[in-house]
Order: structure tokens, then sequence, then C-alpha cells
């Protein structure tokens, strides 16, 4: 099966919201919310923004204190050269201003939900002093995080939900991904059984591509997709 990613409707609206803080001047820069259930896209989008259009990216490791998490966003900030940075929070800190204050791009904060509202503050001084764009990525529980100061809340310029795939989306991604015709109201079931998580959706082309390659036939029919479905439990306890 081959590894393609294909245009949603949430994955324009973040590309777009990340062009428009870019584009904006500092005063009216702000945090990108982009959120959603596990599954749901974001972090492909983001990584594909990063990779065709620049930025640095970072993907929060739990348990993260702040030396730590400043270290990794000025390594991936200063990109990458050399072994990662030793320096405390504060000069850290001091250092990301000043690079992003020379070339202002996107800052993408991956898993962003894992982080305490002491490191969302950070991120919220680098923001006010550079106007650089800190896309927020995370589930659900941003919103508590995010919640707990009124300072941090408002500096939110956009918010992205990225919800469920669709039935057209399943039929696109089965065509690019494996060249599986499937009909729509078998889409739909299929949308349906994988509760709209584009992984668990991966996970059945791979082996409806597995028996249609068997059968010699790439048009998946009812009786393919329910060997399909009874392979294993599809839905999340």
């Amino acid at each position: 099966m081959r590894d393609v990613i294909i245009p949603t409707d949430a994955t324009t609206r973040f590309n777009g919201a990340v062009d428009s803080v870019l584009e904006s001047g500092r005063g009216t820069s702000g945090f990108i919310l982009a959120h959603g259930q596990a599954g749901r896209g974001k972090s492909v989008a983001a990584d594909q923004y990063h990779y065709q259009r620049g930025g640095a990216y970072i993907r929060v490791w739990e348990g993260w204190r702040q030396a730590a998490f400043l270290q990794r966003v000025l390594f991936e900030v200063q990109g990458k050269n050399g072994d990662p940075p030793k320096l405390n929070a504060d000069r850290c800190k001091h250092r990301i201003v000043d690079l992003l204050e020379r070339d202002r791009k996107p800052v993408f904060i991956d898993e962003a939900d894992r982080l305490s509202i002491g490191r969302i503050e950070d991120l919220r001084d680098i923001l006010e002093a550079t106007g650089a764009p800190i896309i927020l990525i995370g589930e659900e529980g941003i919103f508590g995080l995010l919640s707990e100061r009124r300072r941090v809340w408002s500096r939110v310029a956009y918010e992205v939900e990225f919800g469920p795939i669709s039935p057209a989306e399943v039929a696109l991604y089965a065509m690019k991904a494996a060249a599986l015709d499937i009909a729509p109201e078998l889409c739909q079931k299929i949308a349906e059984r994988a509760e709209g998580d584009f992984r668990l959706v991966r996970n059945m082309m791979l082996l409806l591509e597995k028996a249609a390659k068997a059968a010699e036939n790439f048009k998946v029919d009812d009786a393919m997709l329910e060997t399909v479905f009874s392979a294993r439990p599809w839905r999340r306890k």
C-alpha cells in the first residue's frame, strides 16, 4: 500500500490559519490551536506543513521540565545544527527569541496537551516577544489546560478542529493508497466502524488490499468488507 496523504477540509483550514498568522503583523499574531481526538490527522497536517514550508517542529515528551523543553525548542528553531544545547532555561528562551526575531517562522508544538501550564506560559512569552506563530496541537484535554489562564486563552487567534474522516475521504484514500474501488455505502460503513479514526481506516485498507490481491479484484464488496470487520475488534473500548 502506498504512503499517501489526502487533502481534507481540516488540513486546508489548518494551512490557511498558519499562513494567515504568519503573514500578519507581529501585533496581530497569536496561538493556533489544532485539536481533535487521536487519529484525526492533526500531526500529519502539521508535519506536512513543516516539511513543505518550513518552521520548527517539537513533539512533546512526557514530564519535560522547563530547561529540557526549552532546550528542545531551541534545538529545533536553530535548525538542528550541532549537539542539543545545554543552556539553562532563561538563556535558552533569550536565544529562541533572538533567532525568531531574525527569522519569524512557525513553531509547531505537537501533543501540547502533555505540557504543564508553565510551559505554555514560556511559549506565550516567546510569542509576544517575536510574533512568531505558535501552533499548539493536541487532544481535547488541551482546552482545560489553556482555560487555566485567561491571558493565554485570549491569545488564541485560530481554532482548527480535526473531525472524523468522512466517507468521501475514505473513498479517496482507498483509491490513492491501495487502488481500491469502494462504493459510497461501504465507505460509510468503514467510517462508522473506525469511528472516524484515520489510523483505523488505514489498517482496514491494509487488510482489504491483501484480500483484493488474493481475489485479483480491487472492487470491494460486502463479503470482503465483513471479513475485514470480523478480523479484529475495531472499536475503542
